[in-house]
């Protein structure tokens, strides 16, 4: 036997060495040995020799293993045959080709047996490969195994290889024995006739054929240890059950799946579904539709079991129900579903892999994203897959989603976008749909063209519909007969009279379905007279006013409102509710309640949450004309009582400290009790009201009581009611539902309340995180540190005194920076809001547009791609249904704000860049300008261009407008000019618009028209005329850069600029006048900025690539400002004591000023005829010395506010700076004549000469702390440091700066000098050796107008011509945390107080401003009830 191995062996060496070397074969070559090895295998014949039970391709496998262990021939070509047959046969990698072994081998030994010789031997040996080939056919079963295959292919590939190589040899020893040899190949004298009587005659020993079996079974044994490894690492892997148990949607406990069809109905429609989802070639889509009670969600339910969904075929079910719209949402159905199609190992790793990684946001807003990554991706990574067990998914009740908003839902609009998304997806994926023929439904279906089954009711009802009604109802009347044993026959109420019921349902189940409850719940013959009764067919009205009138006849006027109560209750709440918790609701007694639930056991069901059985009995209440006028419910009036009930919940159940926690310093999630505390004092309806009072408000126009619990709860519930927010883990969902009732007081114009509710989302935005970690830090680490100008401050700070309190510092006012906008990966070129102020817009240099939630902040849907180049501007439709789009592609798109669609063709036409795009007002026409120096007008409906382009300027059109009539279009270019063009003659009206001195980047019409404002390259912003074309006013300055983008407030009374100096201002569009600070935020140029609709909001697009949205009416003020000077202010100083500011203006004044209050001491200091340039206190706080551009040096009293002495002349130019020595005896003063001098407090005299040596202007002096050196800085870029005794330089200039050097200043030790520069660079000296210390302190993007040490020399302040001051520390050269920003001119002056808590500066801006360094933490308090 070994030779014969050995044999072999050498022949498949040489194969394989022959095969190493390159030969092309050709497809021909490969069919044509195909062939010639299959030669003389006839399909009868084998049909006729080979077992019933082994398939023809069995005996195939088996002549092409015998080929393959036999043939020697050494052409490439051979193994090329081979491999060709074994792709054609399915003998591929993994599995399939030890189980075509196994089947090959097997037919082989089933010839042997007829041999004698060793038949026990041969029969084990049969019955083990019969049972591999039993288990790889199981393992090619299950679910995934090809992908499953392919993961695990590595460590199965030598096992795989082991067992073949063992098949074969044992093959060649059987074949070697039968006297096979290679030249009955080369004569194509193998065919299996030849095979099966040959091995018949083998003759092989027991030893042998055993070793061949325990080889086999030890491979077999490895093949399967080596899945079973993968199996068990990857699907049972606990961790990934954890982190997938994320995605299970946990139903309300009362939710059960819909009663099947009953056994025998409905046959046919089940068999028709299941055909469908076995076929290939249909549409991926069934929809199952027809009028309410017509049996669609027994079918449903049906159906999951028929398919055998989750058990035998992959899949998920869902089964949407009105009364649960809050809960069973869009995002829990895709949720369940992905939960669900995570039995397949693929999906199953790829879910858990991204969701380890963070990668999948489940509570992100937007369905398409999430669809997208819990279904569509994970079902696109699964490898092949049969159609028995490609994935199935059965939606009911579609038209049930999103609740009574039914067609207006936003979660029923995102689940039809996504519907339309699967109908994109692969056949073999499997969708079914229930639901009625409803107009949003009917509109997708009608694109997707899905297979489509009509269930008939009413006079279409089919015969085949009439007999299952019939079976149903005898299956209901033979329960109640047998309740009813002895009193009613068996087979009551008798053919006759069912087959008539049957008829009357008109097709209709939940007639028939009802009609049985109905009499099941009375007195059934009685009942069942009453349900005969009346005419027509399928008269589900008739039917539940039967139900109805029997069950509450001649109802008190106290039963029929507790009745309509709690059924308007039911239709209108948010999710279902226990009887216990709606009679408290409605403070129902438990005896009405129960008299209630027992009349309507029929339509509801009663038992835990009240539901209603069918939808149909919900539209039978809500519709005025069921002629059954007193049981007819009014929405409007069902959400009013219900908004009274819960603001009447809150205000008796609410109250401090709710769940009696004792500590502080305990969180949330560690509490041990937490649950039974949650149930002990949170109420079912106390939480119910808490979730969803404003839902129910804002349908409700205000009435007094209304009011006046709306106002109790904003003026003493709101933290309160926080803490039920957060004890429930629902803090995100806090702003939303202030949201709704902000937007409620302002439709209704409750302006007193307005201030007080706009506070409260940003209350929870701002300390959402302790919020939600701790109750108790609400009073303790939240409410303190709210802006003191804030009406949550001054409403509830005084209500907990004894919590902390800041007593200096903190910020005064919320941040006017609302929300960010990331997910862009270009720089955002334009953004807008859409007409209702709900969404906005933003196009990008990403070649996307992408549509966001304007109060969340989410994006809505994917993002909308078509472009192939940046968006360069994007607008809405003044219906707010359509988005218009101009790229750097060249072309214009219009866009369904919907569904993302592109609507129709692209509008082309332009040569270059669309650098602009407006829709008319009218919504009728789009303008669009473009680099090309055109402007076109096309029809927004028909997408064609109307009329000639207009041209005329001589640069891009970089922006363009309508007028709001519609008539007329601006127009603003790179030529530097305005144009107003005339709509319908594409002829230009008037003159030109001039003036501004370079580009012009945005123009639009003022909201009544008679106005236009323009930004311009040129840094300014101009408002003109648009009928005489005429400027009007001065321009508006205060940019430091480019203006890309200005709007008009909606009542046109404010202007918004954005600049490239990356921040946004707003100006009074009558004065002129800057309104409030600089909007500053953004990381890098502003490109577009849009006011929304109320005026209320800003958002801002940049180059950061995010959008900001900001409030456009908060008195921002980041630090305290003190507000009186009427020119910028140039110098400030703190008193030695830090409870006073002095400050000097170019206004000529310098004023005192009260630290704490922030208020002016005094009159402010007159005398000087020019600017006051440097302001300094003595050190002593008793006397001012302030230097002017009027050449002179006065001292004041610092407390009477006069002059003190004689004025100090000398200078032959203005006075840069000045300030008293340490022993406060003598003042140093520099001057624009280059020279710095000395002089004497006491007299005023001129210590000495001027000190000389400076080539410019000294703009900085100031005294070492002994007082020995004076340090100055120059315009010559030099540092000088002098002998404050003789005047004489000391050492050599301290060069490096590049520009002039506008401030200098000693360290406490005077160890180190400190110095600021034009060049946007501070630098630190070595005052002994006069070298620079590390690096130069960089950041700034303006010059260096003011540096200063901090008391304690580790730290260094410097104001800029940037508007920013920067704080330094001194050891590292780096910036200490953000820069302080808030004043919107550049900063003068800069300085520490003398405990280095604080720093003062003054700018252009005409104010003062102080910050606060130090940051305040949380302190816990070991009991919570002190605050009681």
């Amino acid at each position: 036997m070994r030779q014969r191995l050995k044999f072999w062996k050498k022949q498949q060496s040489s194969e394989a060495t022959t095969s190493a070397t390159p030969t092309r074969t050709t497809d021909a070559a490969i069919d044509a040995a195909a062939a010639n090895t299959m030669q003389g295998v006839a399909l009868a014949e084998i049909t006729t020799i080979a077992s019933p039970d082994i398939s023809s391709q069995t005996v195939q496998n088996t002549v092409i293993l015998a080929d393959d262990v036999l043939s020697t021939r050494p052409h490439p070509a051979s193994r090329a045959a081979r491999t060709y047959r074994r792709q054609k046969h399915g003998l591929g990698v993994g599995l399939t080709p030890l189980k075509a072994a196994c089947e090959g081998v097997v037919t082989l030994l089933e010839a042997v047996q007829t041999v004698q010789d060793n038949r026990s031997a041969w029969n084990e040996l049969i019955l083990a490969i019969k049972a591999h080939l039993n288990s790889f056919e199981k393992q090619l079963a299950q679910l995934g195994i090809n992908d499953i295959l392919e993961e695990v292919e590595p460590s199965l590939n030598s096992p795989v290889e082991e067992y073949l190589n063992d098949v074969t040899e044992l093959l060649a020893d059987i074949l070697t024995e039968s006297g096979i040899t290679e030249a009955d190949i080369k004569a194509n004298k193998l065919t299996i006739l030849v095979l099966v009587q040959r091995v018949g005659t083998t003759k092989l020993e027991a030893g042998v054929i055993n070793e061949y079996r325990h080889r086999l079974e030890a491979a077999q044994l490895r093949i399967m240890r080596s899945l079973i490894l993968y199996i068990a690492s990857s699907v049972g892997d606990s961790k990934d059950d954890a982190i997938l148990s994320n995605l299970r949607f946990r139903k309300p406990g009362s939710i059960s799946r819909p009663l099947e069809c009953a056994d025998g109905t409905r046959v046919g429609v089940l068999a028709a579904c299941k055909d469908w989802s076995m076929g290939i070639n249909t549409p991926n889509i069934l929809w199952i539709k027809g009028h309410p009670g017509g049996g669609k969600s027994a079918i449903a339910s049906s159906l999951v079991k028929e398919l055998g969904i989750k058990k035998d075929r992959l899949g998920s079910s869902f089964f949407f129900q009105r009364q649960n719209a809050t809960t069973m949402t869009t995002t829990a159905l895709w949720r369940t579903v992905a939960y669900d199609l995570a039995r397949h190992p693929t999906i199953r790793k790829s879910l858990a892999t991204k969701m380890k990684k963070e990668e999948i946001d489940l509570e992100t807003p937007n369905i398409d994203i999430l669809f997208q990554q819990l279904v569509q991706d994970p079902l696109t990574k699964i490898g092949s897959i049969s159609i028995e067990q490609s994935p199935i998914i059965i939606i009911d009740a579609l038209d049930e989603c999103g609740g009574l908003e039914g067609q207006r839902s936003k979660d029923r609009q995102d689940l039809l976008r996504t519907l339309d998304s699967w109908s994109k997806l692969p056949r073999n994926f499997k969708l079914i749909v229930t639901s009625r023929e409803e107009g949003d439904i009917s509109r997708l279906f009608s694109r997707t063209q899905p297979c489509t089954i009509e269930l008939s009711t009413g006079e279409k009802t089919d015969t085949q519909s009439k007999q299952d009604i019939q079976t149903f109802l005898e299956i209901g009347f033979k329960t109640i007969a047998e309740r009813y044993s002895g009193t009613l026959s068996p087979d009551w109420p008798g053919s006759r009279i069912t087959e008539e019921l049957a008829i009357k349902a008109g097709g209709l189940f939940i007639w028939a379905s009802t009609a049985i409850k109905f009499m099941d719940a009375g007195e059934p013959e009685e009942q069942l007279a009453q349900a005969r009764s009346g005419k027509g067919t399928g008269d589900m009205k008739r039917l539940y006013a039967q139900v109805l009138e029997m069950s509450f006849p001649n109802p008190s006027v106290q039963v029929m409102q507790n009745l309509l109560s709690v059924v308007g209750t039911v239709i209108v709440a948010k999710e279902p509710l226990r009887s216990s918790t709606v009679a408290q609701l409605l403070s129902i007694t438990e005896p009405a309640m129960k008299h209630i639930c027992m009349g309507l056991q029929s339509v509801m069901e009663t038992n835990g949450e009240l539901r209603f059985h069918h939808q149909s009995f919900v539209d039978f209440l809500l519709d005025p004309g069921s002629n059954v006028s007193k049981f007819n419910i009014s929405l409007d009036k069902a959400h009013e009582a219900f908004a009274t009930k819960c603001l009447k919940i809150m205000r008796n159940e609410l109250r401090f400290n709710i769940c009696d926690v004792e500590s502080s310093y305990v969180l949330n999630s560690d509490i041990s009790d937490l649950e039974s505390r949650l149930e002990s004092f949170i109420s079912p309806q106390l939480f119910y009201a808490s979730r969803f009072w404003t839902v129910h408000l804002e349908t409700v126009s205000p009435n007094p009581k209304i009011l006046d619990d709306v106002r109790y709860f904003l003026t003493n519930q709101f933290l309160f009611w926080l803490e039920v927010i957060s004890w429930h883990q629902l803090v995100n969902r806090g702003a939303v539902i202030l949201h709704v009732l902000l937007k409620w007081l302002r439709t209704y114009d409750q302006e007193d309340l307005v201030a007080l509710a706009t506070d409260m989302p940003r209350f929870i935005a701002h300390f959402s995180i302790v919020i939600s970690q701790s109750v108790p830090h609400i009073y303790l680490s939240a409410l303190p540190f709210v802006p003191k100008r804030s009406s949550i401050a001054k409403r509830y700070g005084p209500q907990y005194p004894q919590t902390l309190g800041i007593e200096q510092g903190g910020t005064p006012n919320w941040s006017p920076a609302l929300n960010i906008l990331s997910g862009h990966i270009g720089m955002v070129s334009s953004v807008a809001f859409s007409p209702d102020g709900r969404r906005i817009v933003s196009g990008s240099y990403d070649a996307t547009l992408r549509i966001w939630d304007a109060e969340t902040g989410q994006q809505l849907g994917s993002s909308l791609k078509g472009h192939n180049q940046w968006v360069n501007s994007v607008a809405f439709s003044p219906d707010g249904r359509r988005i218009v789009s101009g790229s750097g592609d060249q072309t214009v798109r219009i866009w369904d704000v919907e569904t993302g669609q592109q609507l129709g063709p692209s509008l082309e036409g332009h040569n270059d860049r669309v650098l602009s795009v407006a829709f008319s007002p009218d919504g009728r026409h789009i303008a669009s300008g473009s680099s090309d120096k055109t402007m076109w007008i096309w029809d927004a409906e028909t997408c064609q261009q109307l009329g000639s382009s207009l041209e005329g300027h001589n640069g891009g059109v970089r922006s363009v407008a309508f007028s709001p009539d519609s008539r007329r279009i601006l127009s603003s270019s790179g030529d530097n000019m305005v144009q107003i063009w005339d709509v319908e003659t594409g002829q230009q009206l008037g003159l030109s618009l001039e003036g501004h001195d370079s580009w012009i980047n945005s123009v639009p019409f003022s909201p009544d028209g008679r106005r236009i404002v323009s930004g311009s390259h040129d840094k300014t912003v101009r408002i003109w005329d648009a009928e005489t074309g005429q400027q009007l006013g001065p321009s508006l300055e205060g940019h430091n850069d480019r203006v890309v983008s200005v709007a008009f407030s909606p009542d046109g009374r404010r202007i918004a600029s954005g600049s490239n100096d990356k921040t946004v201002l707003i100006w009074d569009a009558e004065t002129g006048q800057h309104l409030g600070p600089s909007l500053e935020g953004h990381d890098d140029w502003i490109s577009s900025v849009a006011f929304s609709p109320d005026g209320r909001r800003i958002a801002s697009g940049s180059y950061d690539k995010t959008v900001r949205i900001w409030d456009a009416e908060t008195n921002h003020q980041p630090g305290s400002s003190l507000e009186g000077h009427n020119n910028w202010v140039v110098s400030v100083a703190f008193s030695p004591d830090g409870r006073r500011i002095i400050s000097g203006s170019d206004d000529k004044t310098v004023r005192i000023w009260d630290v704490e209050t922030g208020r002016q001491l005094g009159s402010s200091l007159e005398g000087h005829e020019y600017w006051v340039t440097s302001v300094a206190f003595s050190p002593d706080g008793r006397r001012i010395v302030s230097g002017s551009g009027d050449m002179t040096v006065w001292i004041w009293d610092a407390n009477t506010g006069q002059q003190v002495g004689p004025v100090l002349e000398g200078h032959d130019d203005a006075i840069s700076s000045v300030t008293f020595s340490p022993d406060g005896r003598r003042i140093v003063s520099g001057s624009y004549d280059k020279t710095v001098r000395i002089w004497d407090v006491e007299t005023g005299q001129q210590l000495g000469p001027s000190f000389e040596g400076h080539n410019d202007a000294v703009n900085s002096v100031a005294f070492s702390s002994d007082g020995r050196r004076i340090v100055s800085g120059s315009d010559d870029e030099t540092v000088r440091i002098w002998d404050a005794e003789t005047g004489q330089q000391i050492g050599p200039s301290l060069e490096g700066h590049n520009d002039g050097i506008n401030s200098v200043g000693f360290s406490a030790d005077s160890r180190r000098i400190v110095s600021g520069s034009r060049d946007q660079t501070v630098r630190i000296w070595d005052a002994e050796t006069g070298q620079q210390l590390g690096s130069s302190l960089e950041g700034h993007y303006g010059g260096i107008n003011s540096v200063a040490f901090s008391p304690d020399g580790r730290r260094i302040v410097s104001g800029s011509s940037d508007k920013t001051v920067r704080v330094w520390d001194t050891e590292t050269y780096r910036q200490l945390g953000s820069s302080l920003e808030g004043h919107y001119g550049g900063i003068n002056s800069v300085g520490f107080s003398p405990d280095g808590r604080r720093i003062v500066s003054g700018s252009d801006d005409k104010t003062v401003r102080i910050w606060d360094l130090q940051h305040a933490t949380s302190v816990g308090f070991s009991n919570f009830k002190l605050f009681k």
